[in-house]
């Protein structure tokens, strides 16, 4: 079975400060892409808020604040799609991500 997302979930070294109902800081992310990211483990966040990212790539020493709405949220994980998104903040996702994976070694 194939992925039919627009944009692939990529395992990308990077964890995420989140503001919304709840202040959540240095969260590890299970999965990044170019529309939004995931996080393991129980929501705390109800599907439909809006909530502020901060991104954090400690390979690179950069990050990216972004803003986002809850997509899904459950016991298992909580999936966040990026919203109100720039050409500038999307072309900086993908350069942090492409280097994400160089310096991993990807």
């Amino acid at each position: 079975m194939t992925d039919a997302r627009f944009h692939p979930r990529l395992r990308i070294q990077a964890h995420a400060d989140i503001i919304g109902s709840e202040v959540v800081l240095a969260r590890p992310l299970d999965d990044l892409s170019l529309g939004g990211c995931k996080f393991d483990g129980p929501a705390w966040e109800e599907a439909g808020q809006q909530v502020a990212l901060v991104l954090s790539f400690p390979a690179l020493s950069a990050s990216l604040p972004l803003t986002g709405m809850v997509v899904r949220g459950g016991d298992e994980d909580m999936a966040v799609r990026f919203v109100h998104i720039t050409d500038e903040q999307k072309g900086a996702l993908r350069k942090h991500i492409l280097d994400s994976q160089e310096a991993a070694g990807a």
